[in-house]
């Protein structure tokens, strides 16, 4: 990989989880219309933090695909499966350097890292399917 390949997977980074975070608020905002709770929802109450995660668990894999694969999916001559993984290492960085890296060797923010890089080297190997500029 090249060195602006870095810079485009820190970008596709970044955009991702802004698109996570935007998923994860409409996530809750749709359950708290649909279940109207007895009063407004804090960011640390319990529910919303069950919502947002189960909402990253299948936001972001998805995310990681669908990304990996848009800007990997022309570039033949660069190695899909690197920029997934500088990808999912810029994501990793940033989201685990948001909480002062507390926390993040507990299972279940584990888990959620293991899908998300599941379905970005799902995005990668989509990529590479074919094998032809499309």
């Amino acid at each position: 990989m090249m060195p602006v390949d870095f810079v485009k997977a820190l970008g596709v980074a970044i955009l991702v989880m802004v698109l996570d975070f935007a998923c994860a608020f409409a996530w809750v905002s749709i359950w708290a219309w649909l279940n109207v709770p007895a009063e407004p929802l804090n960011p640390s109450d319990p529910v919303v933090i069950e919502l947002s995660t189960l909402s990253t668990r299948v936001c972001g894999p998805i995310l990681f695909a669908l990304f990996v694969w848009l800007f990997s999916r022309k570039r033949q001559d660069r190695n899909a499966y690197g920029f997934a993984l500088a990808v999912f290492g810029f994501y990793m960085l940033i989201d685990w350097g948001l909480v002062a890296y507390q926390g993040i060797m507990e299972p279940a923010v584990l888990l959620t890292a293991t899908l998300k890089l599941l379905g970005a080297i799902f995005g990668a190997w989509r990529s590479r399917l074919g094998g032809t500029n499309r």
